[in-house]
């Protein structure tokens, strides 16, 4: 007669891997964590239009003349604050040569003609605010004409 070295019921036998299931369990839960906690400031590109651009010479300080702002309305069409837009302004010489500077916008405060950044003020949705960039030096030989705007990057908090 043989007789099974493992009867049921006996230990050793049906085991449940008890440190492999566990292991699974925990990854699940650091990747639940992960997904579910709040990101932070996050680069998106949400819906902006800038309208209503116009040049205005910059004030002269001491002997540094020449700079200009390039003032817009920067409508938030997402659904995302708004806290750092960038763009890219490209100027067009007499000659035809292009050259294509970097800034961020600036946010005007209402009747002071000072600025402040958008970190501290972001722009909510649906919200429209006047906005500024500034070019300390604007290319040698531009035609004078409004440079080419396009944002570049836009930073945004996720709503809660």
């Amino acid at each position: 007669m043989v007789s099974n070295p493992h009867p049921p019921g006996s230990p050793g036998k049906d085991k449940v891997p008890w440190p492999v299931l566990m292991l699974f369990v925990l990854v699940a839960v650091i990747i639940a964590i992960i997904t579910v906690l709040p990101r932070g400031r996050k680069t998106t590109n949400p819906p902006v239009n800038l309208g209503q651009l116009e040049i205005v010479p910059a004030p002269a300080v001491g002997r540094r003349t020449g700079g200009i702002y390039v003032n817009a309305l920067l409508h938030n069409a997402g659904t995302t604050v708004i806290a750092e837009v960038e763009v890219s302004a490209t100027f067009v010489g007499n000659n035809g040569t292009l050259k294509t500077i970097n800034a961020l916008l600036v946010g005007n405060m209402p009747g002071s003609g000072h600025s402040h950044d958008l970190v501290n003020d972001p722009i909510k949705p649906n919200e429209s605010r006047r906005v500024s960039i500034y070019v300390a030096e604007p290319p040698t030989g531009w035609n004078h004409q409004l440079p080419q705007i396009t944002v570049e990057k836009v930073s945004a908090t996720m709503p809660p």
